[in-house]
């Protein structure tokens, strides 16, 4: 996901470009996103590109109850603003606006999105994810995952101050 944005800074401010992400477009190592898509929009600043994005991720977390591989789709929006390390007419380095602490468009005159991305899938990963909205996770007694299999471990043992209560249980 990186675009050569070189002939870019060279025109007036408002030109813009349009790209289409495809899903199979690597983002190897940037970790929780396995794929995304969507579209790309670079537009010329008076300091540099601003990208905006809509983009469908795929992510991989573990489960918090079960601890099994699940999967989410998450929509991001992208709106940052990228700005050049080099001149691209000069080849002077550059510095970046004051207080700035974002992205940057290296010497090559690559801009990666694939950064933005990732930031913006973390900013908004669930911080329990599920593998489904019903998970009955793992016994903490025996650690069988009470979704394929069923536990007896708390059946069993009740403590004997508790022993009035069973009459109360509804068998189903």
């Amino acid at each position: 996901m990186n675009y050569n944005v070189a002939q870019l800074l060279k025109e007036p401010i408002g030109s813009e470009r349009a790209f289409t992400i495809t899903k199979g477009e690597s983002i190897e190592y940037f970790v929780p996103v396995d794929s995304a898509a969507g579209h790309v929009k670079l537009v010329r600043t008076h300091h540099g590109i601003w990208v905006q994005a809509s983009v469908t991720a795929q992510v991989s977390q573990d489960c918090s109850r079960c601890l099994a591989d699940s999967s989410h789709t998450l929509d991001l929006d992208i709106d940052e603003e990228y700005f050049p390390e080099i001149d691209v007419r000069t080849g002077r380095r550059m510095s970046p606006p004051p207080d700035w602490e974002g992205l940057s468009i290296g010497a090559d005159n690559l801009l990666d999105v694939a950064e933005a991305i990732r930031q913006s899938a973390l900013a908004i990963l669930p911080l329990k994810p599920l593998c489904k909205p019903d998970c009955h996770g793992i016994c903490d007694r025996c650690g069988i995952n009470r979704n394929h299999d069923e536990c007896s471990c708390y059946s069993q043992n009740i403590d004997p101050r508790w022993e009035a209560l069973r009459s109360l249980l509804v068998e189903t």
